[in-house]
């Protein structure tokens, strides 16, 4: 999300049109004990307008809350408006799946499909309290 606002907003560009739309994803509110915030990671297509979104607070260890995967559906983006806010639908809570060694990882940021199979990555930026281990994990045909 930007400054006050409590949704982030996506960017739909139109090639035929050279025109911008933007619409809000609804956040999910924070509920890690440390507070902190919740954004957008990564956004896969699915195909027809259907994408992955996978959504995750700032926390990892035993304060982190919200590690989730949501679909969204944007068709052929005539029925969106400028300003819309879209649904979003859980498909998988991925906490616990995260959490190699039962220790969640913060930062879940790259989610990928292959051959039906969605895959998640993260990124430990060298952090003197991470393993500095990335973990590439096969979640399986989930959609």
């Amino acid at each position: 999300a930007w400054g006050d606002e409590s949704n982030a907003r996506l960017g739909l560009y139109n090639t035929d049109t050279e025109e911008w739309k933007f619409v809000f994803y609804p956040l999910d509110t924070p509920t890690s004990q440390k507070g902190g915030w919740v954004g957008l990671s990564d956004i896969s297509s699915v195909g027809e307008g259907d994408f992955l979104v996978l959504e995750r607070d700032n926390q990892g260890g035993p304060d982190a809350a919200i590690k989730k995967i949501y679909s969204i559906s944007l068709g052929d983006l005539d029925g969106v408006s400028d300003g819309d806010v879209i649904t979003k639908t859980l498909v998988r809570d991925i906490l616990n799946e995260t959490a190699p060694g039962g220790v969640p990882l913060e930062k879940v940021e790259g989610l990928a499909i292959l051959d039906g199979n969605v895959w998640i990555v993260n990124d430990n930026d060298g952090l003197d309290d991470s393993s500095g281990e990335t973990q590439l994990i096969n979640l399986g045909d989930i959609i």
